[in-house]
């Protein structure tokens, strides 16, 4: 008898692609452009920075030999680079990059998107995470986590 297969868990990643999808849909819709032209193809810029901040800290990661896969055990706290200015770089980086796309829209549905993948991060994801992490690292996690904000600036102030 076979084995079941277990779905796979779905993570950051695929909710990213999922809402770029849905941010390219929310375009059609009527509206007025937010930015005049030229100036959202500033939108560009952004959404490279929100990439380079993701892959800068998940290759941190990777040097640091811990886990990536969200809300499984991490077997290092990454607290240099990219995780000195935000603890969760990586979905920093993706929302920068959802409101880049957002911008070279020019429409004003897509910003819905990026504002329910923060709300969408924090409950499926951060709080769970570092519920982990606290349990995992302890005082030195507590002791990161009091330094170094969650956004670069705690947009709801959740700690």
């Amino acid at each position: 008898m076979n084995k079941p297969v277990t779905p796979r868990r779905i993570n950051p990643p695929h909710y990213f692609l999922t809402a770029i999808v849905a941010m390219l849909l929310l375009a059609q819709l009527p509206g007025a452009a937010m930015v005049p032209p030229p100036w959202h193809y500033a939108g560009v810029i952004v959404v490279l920075a929100g990439v380079l901040i993701a892959l800068a800290a998940s290759q941190q990661f990777a040097r640091a030999g811990t886990n990536i896969v969200p809300l499984t055990p991490s077997s290092a706290l990454v607290t240099t680079g990219a995780f000195a200015r935000a603890r969760n770089p990586m979905y920093l980086g993706m929302v920068l990059a959802l409101g880049g796309i957002a911008l070279l829209l020019n429409e004003p549905w897509p910003w819905l998107v990026p504002v329910a993948f923060v709300a969408l991060l924090y409950f499926r994801f951060i709080r769970h995470e570092e519920a982990l992490m606290t349990q995992t690292f302890g005082d030195a996690y507590l002791q990161y986590k009091a330094r170094v904000r969650r956004w670069l600036y705690d947009l709801f102030q959740l700690n």
